[in-house]
């Protein structure tokens, strides 16, 4: 009986976070990358960590909706991501398209590129990383491996832990054009 709760709470978490993504694009729009605070502290709980993926998922997913509705994307919006990996849970929360219900396809290329689509009219837009939020999500991996092999109290890894957040505010507050390049198109 224990088992079969435990296989609905991450649908229970799920929801929170995508409760709180559509509140916030109900009451408020992103402007110039600016993302709220609150979907990040949602991400961290919904993803389990706090990690570089996650953080430019969100980017991507925020800045490809807000695109896509300024270039007047009309009716559910459709998702398709090349990568198996951490940026999914952000992207699901920035741009609001889950993968249950089929608004979020993934293709595993190990490229990070999103291309949001809206069913209405058929605009899109497709969100990569820039090459400066690419590198730094790479350094911010390598440091992770580098602090994890060092004693939990040695100041080397002290040091690394305070890069790495470092690297993770950069991600949260850069303007957006400085972590997600944006290609509007239609669907041919």
């Amino acid at each position: 009986m224990g088992n079969r709760y435990c296989r609905i709470l991450p649908c229970v978490a799920f929801a929170g976070i995508m409760s709180l993504a559509v509140s916030w694009d109900a009451g408020a729009t992103v402007t110039g990358g600016t993302v709220p605070p609150a979907l990040f502290t949602q991400l961290e709980q919904f993803h389990g960590h706090i990690c570089a993926g996650s953080l430019f998922g969100a980017r991507m997913g925020v800045a490809a909706r807000e695109a896509l509705r300024d270039a007047g994307g009309e009716g559910r919006l459709k998702a398709r991501y090349y990568d198996l990996s951490c940026p999914l849970d952000g992207i699901q929360a920035g741009a609001g398209t889950t993968y249950g219900n089929a608004d979020l396809m993934v293709e595993d290329r190990d490229e990070h590129r999103l291309v949001l689509t809206a069913d209405g009219n058929k605009r899109q837009v497709e969100a990569r990383l820039t090459r400066k939020a690419e590198e730094l999500g790479l350094r911010s991996r390598e440091l992770g491996k580098k602090a994890r092999s060092l004693p939990q109290d040695s100041a080397e890894r002290k040091r690394l832990e305070r890069e790495i957040e470092g690297i993770f505010t950069w991600l949260r507050t850069a303007p957006t054009s400085e972590v997600v390049a944006i290609t509007p198109g239609q669907v041919r």
